[in-house]
């Protein structure tokens, strides 16, 4: 009797240790999906603020996402136990602080490249300690993972095209931006493959109508360039893909 119930707690203690863990690298993975978003929406508005020196407002919604970006570094810091996922978070945070020096010295175009470097740092370090915390996503969350994705490849479209505009790199820029674009194409195929109620099916439709237009743009950038369409056409995606997002939170 007395092995049965040292047996019994040592499986209450697994499931407890298991859960937890699971709990935590939920938390891990979806705060690295920010950090891959911020750190491409973080370069474009350095961007566009350049381009647009003017505008305060985007120059106080940088400082806004650098906040966001080291609080979903810390939420990381907080949980996770991984040596390499700390080494990491090192030096994304060596690289956050180094953006913010870079605002505070003011608008310069010798660090337009740079900025768009540390977009690239961002996105490996994210996806590097992503890799090292699975979780195996329920058909729901797999969707919601998705929509993550857009998201930041909407902002890295974004971003290319700044870059392109501002003659920065202009092959690699265009081609940066090109890939992205096939990427977003292959995810919302996946989305549209889910059985929609009609309400939020129209939502559905209604994204994959506005990326249709949107990728004319895109892919006459060659030709013309409209920045700040791209920005509205951009921001317009997000609060429709939140609407998505919602019915999937609902229903896990």
């Amino acid at each position: 009797m007395k092995k049965l119930l040292n047996i019994l707690w040592i499986v209450i203690l697994l499931s407890i240790y298991i859960l937890a863990s699971t709990r935590g690298d939920i938390k891990i993975i979806e705060a690295s999906e920010n950090i891959r978003y911020l750190g491409q929406k973080i370069s474009k508005e350095y961007l566009y603020f350049y381009q647009n020196p003017e505008k305060i407002d985007i120059k106080e919604q940088l400082y806004e996402d650098i906040k966001l970006l080291e609080e979903s570094i810390q939420n990381i810091d907080t949980v996770t136990n991984n040596q390499n996922s700390k080494n990491i978070l090192n030096f994304l945070t060596y690289n956050k602080n180094s953006v913010k020096k870079l605002i505070e010295k003011g608008l310069n175009k010798k660090n337009l490249s740079l900025m768009l470097d540390y977009g690239e740092s961002f996105l490996e370090g994210a996806n590097s300690i992503a890799d090292l915390h699975i979780y195996e996503f329920s058909p729901e969350e797999k969707i919601l993972m998705s929509l993550k994705t857009i998201e930041y490849l909407l902002q890295r479209v974004s971003k290319y095209y700044m870059a392109y505009a501002l003659n920065i790199d202009k092959n690699g820029s265009f081609k940066s931006m090109e890939k992205a674009t096939l990427e977003i194409d292959k995810v919302l195929k996946g989305i549209n493959s889910y059985n929609y109620p009609k309400q939020i099916y129209i939502e559905v439709k209604n994204i994959n109508s506005s990326w249709v237009k949107y990728k004319r743009f895109l892919h006459k950038i060659k030709e013309f360039q409209i920045p700040n369409l791209i920005l509205i056409s951009t921001i317009n995606f997000e609060k429709i893909i939140k609407k998505i997002a919602l019915y999937h939170k609902q229903n896990q």
